[in-house]
């Protein structure tokens, strides 16, 4: 905190004890309101006891009991919520009534049942619960459908799809409901403590404090339980502040003991990891459409084995729907596509589709993780990026990154992946000429060799220079020489 801040929070502090004072003085009766010096002088009377200690841990134990219940709770059922339908329709009910109904009816319902001691846990669960349930059910129906499309298209494994897509994507919500029930619960659990009446515990001192008259007590309470509500609320948010994006050196994809492992650069194989024989992809007689508009009728095409084929067409035309078919992300209405039921592929979207918590290290190697040996991706993702001119770049985060950096990353990652067939989507778009040129003289022959390669485009020059022959829709015409 800056000096100034201080200065100011101590001079904000100093005007309401001294309207506290005031008003002391104006009332002039110490049963009804002490003066700060008295509720002070008595705060500094029970700090010097065992049992303050005693019960403010106790209290402060059921504040974390209560929210760590109400947040692992409210996550795994906000998961299932999220993923199957008749478990977001059974909560429906029992969220909106612990959203409405008041904490001193929950208090008096609990207390027919419950032993006291455990009231201020369960009033405290039942509270949080709802905020940290619709918070994160929220932020699990939020999360970028790209991101899943591209997690279920690189088969990441479900931990890793939970770890580094899921989680962060709610790491929003996760705060938000953090940062909402770290107060409630000391609210809830205190007003339960002193309904309840638990030997052990703030709320009940301050019910005692309050039977016997003892005013300066009750303020000197009230002080600690505000202070350390305070503290407690500090400490939440500093350490969610630790998990928000934040630019990093170390991977968090590679664990330490594979960072570590004693092969290097030196002695790693930087070549593709593909297998020998790339497939020939027939397409017949595909059709699809998307409602009356019609993508394609009855069309068919080759792509050989081992070669590059570029598929042109302006915008509208098809291009990217036929990638998607492909990679089996969208389905086709009719017709027969053979030679990839078993083969592996890479994609270059359109779309970047970079994690924003992850630098452009983590995002190539998470697609590489359980697919090769960690040294291997250590030393294959960075002579990628140094291929790629993006070395210096290899530990920020993607808002750092220029458009055409990202776009570089994404490259890295559709041509780094062990693949036989590689879908390009428009893969040059955004980069300059010279560094267009520079890239392809770097990459193309060297992590292209042995694939299928389906080069979706509108450039006719990047098709004369990359492919082995051209394919167009049947409704354009073959004498297409540049569109858009």
């Amino acid at each position: 905190m800056k000096t100034s801040s201080i200065r100011k929070t101590i001079l904000v502090i100093l005007f309401w004890l001294a309207v506290w004072q005031v008003a002391s003085m104006v009332v002039g009766r110490e049963l009804i309101l002490p003066s700060p010096y008295r509720a002070f002088e008595s705060l500094a009377g029970l700090l010097a006891t065992e049992s303050f200690y005693r019960d403010a841990a106790t209290t402060i134990l059921r504040c974390i009991i209560g929210m760590t219940l109400s947040f692992v709770i409210g996550l795994v059922t906000a998961l299932l919520a999220n993923r199957f339908s008749v478990v977001r329709s059974l909560m429906s009910l029992p969220v909106l009534v612990f959203k409405a109904t008041p904490v001193l009816a929950i208090i008096l319902i609990l207390l027919l049942s419950f032993r006291s001691n455990h009231v201020p846990v369960a009033v405290c669960f039942l509270m949080c619960f709802p905020i940290v349930y619709t918070n994160l059910l929220a932020g699990f129906d939020n999360v970028d459908r790209e991101h899943i499309e591209l997690s279920k298209f690189y088969r990441l494994r479900m931990t890793d799809t939970m770890r580094f897509i899921h989680l962060p994507s709610v790491m929003p919500q996760i705060a938000t409901s953090l940062n909402l029930i770290a107060g409630l619960s000391w609210k809830t659990v205190v007003a339960a403590e002193v309904l309840a009446a638990p030997n052990v515990s703030m709320g009940y001192n301050l019910f005692l404090s309050k039977v016997f008259l003892q005013s300066a007590n009750l303020f000197a309470w009230l002080i600690a339980i505000i202070c350390l509500s305070l503290i407690f609320e500090k400490i939440i948010k500093f350490t969610i502040k630790q998990f928000l994006p934040k630019e990093y050196t170390k991977s968090k994809v590679l664990s330490k003991q594979a960072q570590i492992q004693q092969k290097t650069s030196e002695n790693s194989d930087l070549s593709t990891n593909v297998a020998t024989t790339a497939p020939e992809i027939q397409i017949t007689d595909l059709t699809k459409s998307f409602g009356e508009k019609v993508v394609f009728s009855d069309f068919s095409a080759r792509f050989n084995s081992g070669e590059t084929t570029a598929f042109m067409a302006p915008s509208g035309y098809g291009k990217t729907t036929l990638l998607r078919i492909i990679a089996g992300l969208e389905k086709k209405d009719s017709g027969e596509i053979t030679g990839i039921s078993n083969a592996s592929m890479s994609y270059l979207f359109q779309e970047d589709r970079l994690l924003p918590w992850l630098n452009v290290f983590d995002n190539i190697a998470l697609f590489l993780k359980n697919k090769l040996p960690a040294y291997e991706i250590v030393a294959q993702t960075t002579h990628m990026l140094e291929l790629l001119e993006l070395s210096k770049n290899a530990h920020e985060l993607p808002s750092e990154l220029s458009g055409g950096m990202k776009h570089r990353v994404a490259i890295g990652r559709a041509f780094l992946y062990p693949a036989q067939i590689l879908l390009l989507d428009e893969p040059f778009k955004g980069l300059d000429v010279e560094l267009k040129n520079r890239i392809i003289t770097k990459l193309w022959q060297e992590y292209i060799n042995g694939k299928t390669v389906i080069l979706v485009t509108h450039n006719k020059e990047d098709a004369d220079k990359l492919s082995n022959s051209k394919i167009f829709p049947a409704k354009v015409p073959p004498t297409l020489t540049t569109v858009e």
